[in-house]
């Protein structure tokens, strides 16, 4: 059916990648794409949400990253790094199209995969989820 007048025609697309978000961000592995973390790194989560119908991205979803750890489920926030979403002096290559979200790994984390998805709503009231492939391959991987 034809989009009504302030309802968009498309659905919300959503899709990112994990990478090291080690402190400060000047080390060499900040940003670098990653699945494989140890106790106390910082898992990045980098996420994008673009409007299906326009192919832009549509900068008011709100993104949350659901990691599964020891039996629960816990909730990431993102924010989102656009004009406005991310101070210059943190990110200085605006306007970016990324959501971030940040999980330190516990100390006690045991070695082996751990599952995560993202959801994400917009504005309008579209939904979207995010699941990485099921191959290991971009799996969150604890390693010693």
């Amino acid at each position: 059916p034809p989009a009504q007048a302030g309802h968009p025609a498309g659905k919300l697309v959503i899709w990112g990648d994990l990478a090291s978000f080690d402190n400060p961000p000047t080390v060499p592995t900040h940003c670098i794409l990653s699945n494989r973390f140890k106790r106390g790194q910082r898992v990045g989560f980098r996420m994008t949400a673009i409007d299906g119908g326009t192919g832009e991205t549509e900068n008011t979803a709100t993104m949350v990253v659901h990691v599964n750890y020891m039996g629960q489920t816990i909730d990431v926030p993102t924010r989102w790094r656009g004009v406005g979403g991310f101070p210059a002096a943190e990110y200085p290559r605006q306007p970016s199209e990324m959501w971030t979200g940040v999980w330190v790994v516990p100390m006690d984390a045991q070695p082996g995969r751990l599952s995560y998805t993202v959801t994400a709503t917009d504005r309008f009231g579209r939904t979207a989820t995010f699941t990485p492939f099921i191959n290991v391959v971009p799996q969150l991987t604890i390693v010693e």
